[in-house]
């Protein structure tokens, strides 16, 4: 990456991507894209198609998600699944659209004990919290 290219960084506020913004900001990175939650909701397509048009980022860190812990991701699994997927799908699509060079796609998962199961057979299976497990290979 040349230090001068726009590197949009989604999610700059989060514990990963506000790390990423810091330290791209001391290796003297000096053209850094962000837009806070208010400003651009990544699940919304045509304001992601825009926000790029405008900005033609070079680079992408997709850091965001929406989060909320072991309880909030058990109770509500479908919430969270379905809004990290549009947030997924947009600012990948929308950076494919654009000619980003390169995207990195960052994504966690909520691993807590106890909370295991098991197929018909017995044979351990891994299930998802739900927050942002849809983009990261399992297996």
């Amino acid at each position: 990456m040349q230090r001068h290219e726009p590197i949009y960084i989604a999610g700059h506020n989060g514990l990963v991507g506000s790390a990423l913004l810091r330290n791209l900001r001391a290796a003297g990175y000096s053209n850094l894209v962000t837009a806070d939650h208010r400003d651009l909701d990544l699940t919304a397509g045509d304001a992601v198609r825009s926000f790029f048009q405008a900005s033609r980022p070079a680079y992408v860190f997709l850091a965001a998600a929406r989060v909320g812990g072991i309880l909030a991701n058990s109770t509500r699994p479908a919430e969270f699944i379905v809004q990290n997927l549009g947030i997924e799908l947009n600012v990948i699509r929308e950076a494919y659209a654009a000619g980003v060079k390169r995207l990195l796609f960052l994504g966690s998962s909520c691993v807590s004990e106890g909370l295991s199961a098991t197929d018909p057979r017995g044979i351990p299976v891994d299930w998802p919290s739900g927050d942002d497990q849809s983009g990261l290979r399992h297996g």
